[in-house]
């Protein structure tokens, strides 16, 4: 189902699809008349497809896609783009992706994988993880890590209530990802802007915390509003099955936590993710300063993120 909404008059708009981001790339599906706003295109077959949307008679297009990759065995891959920055403009579609573990693709995955034409995974998980389950494609080691967890083992310091307290560590751990890892966020964020860093995904076990807190300092940076970065945060408990978080929430119950704690651990709530970053612009000025700052990230690195993950307005 594709929806819309037209600025000022109602109008007429062309629907078209394709393989590609690009609009020009797109082939013409269907002329939607002035009293419509949502109509269902035809199902095609694997792959992904892109949708424009532009005023009949010509005009500038909006291209969108489904968020979620429909991979088979991956429930939490996911496109960063589509969404609006403050300056106007959007991040380009099918450039970076978050991901959860990628270990679980099926021979399907790969294919649709091969579609996407990625140039750069990078895996955020510690050492003892990537060998537990290492990835079936080629990756760049690029663990971020908090101080609240020891490498292969159980978080060094655990909630003990409630799922408020779940809640608390992972605010916990969101604030001391930022203050410890800064130097491999700024080392992603550069590889980013590389000639060979996109399209990219980054990923970690579940795609929630430490890829969440990543992608959240990557959409601060774009430009993208505050709210839109928690409404992405929370979109894992939209996505993530519950199938893949029972060995989770089994291995912190063996750690000693109560049920009710460690499902907490396995949320997503807005606050903790929306305190980091207010943490982070208290204790740093702003993500800019953060990441040009402690992260080492050169300026013009910043910049040609900026220009290559951006579509001006118009």
């Amino acid at each position: 189902m594709v929806e819309w909404q037209v600025e000022g008059e109602p109008a007429a708009v062309d629907i078209a699809a394709g393989p590609t981001p690009e609009s020009v790339d797109h082939q013409h599906q269907i002329t939607v008349g002035v009293e419509q706003t949502r109509c269902r295109l035809p199902a095609t077959g694997p792959g992904r497809r892109y949708v424009s949307v532009s005023p009949h008679g010509g005009g500038p297009a909006v291209v969108s896609a489904d968020r979620r990759v429909p991979f088979e065995g991956i429930s939490n891959f996911r496109d960063l783009g589509g969404y609006r920055t403050l300056g106007g403009g959007t991040v380009k579609w099918g450039r970076v992706f978050r991901a959860d573990a990628l270990h679980g693709m099926s021979e399907r995955d790969l294919g649709l994988y091969e579609g996407l034409g990625l140039r750069a995974v990078f895996d955020l998980r510690a050492d003892a993880e990537r060998t537990e389950r290492p990835n079936p494609v080629p990756s760049r080691a690029l663990a971020i890590l908090g101080q609240v967890e020891e490498e292969g083992g159980a978080p060094a310091t655990l909630p003990t209530a409630e799922a408020v307290d779940g809640e608390r560590f992972l605010y916990e751990l969101y604030a001391r990802l930022i203050l410890h890892s800064a130097a491999q966020i700024g080392d992603l964020l550069t590889a980013l802007a590389g000639d060979d860093g996109l399209p990219a995904v980054f990923h970690c076990h579940a795609g929630k915390d430490r890829t969440g807190l990543v992608a959240a300092v990557l959409l601060d940076a774009l430009g993208v509003h505050r709210e839109l970065i928690l409404d992405d945060y929370e979109l894992t408990a939209r996505y993530r099955r519950r199938t893949d978080q029972e060995p989770t929430f089994q291995k912190l119950i063996d750690y000693g936590l109560p049920p009710e704690t460690a499902a907490g651990v396995l949320t997503t709530p807005r606050w903790a993710m929306q305190h980091a970053l207010e943490d982070l612009d208290r204790n740093y000025g702003g993500v800019a300063e953060y990441l040009l700052g402690s992260a080492g990230m050169l300026d013009s690195a910043l910049h040609t993120l900026r220009e290559n993950l951006i579509q001006p307005a118009g």
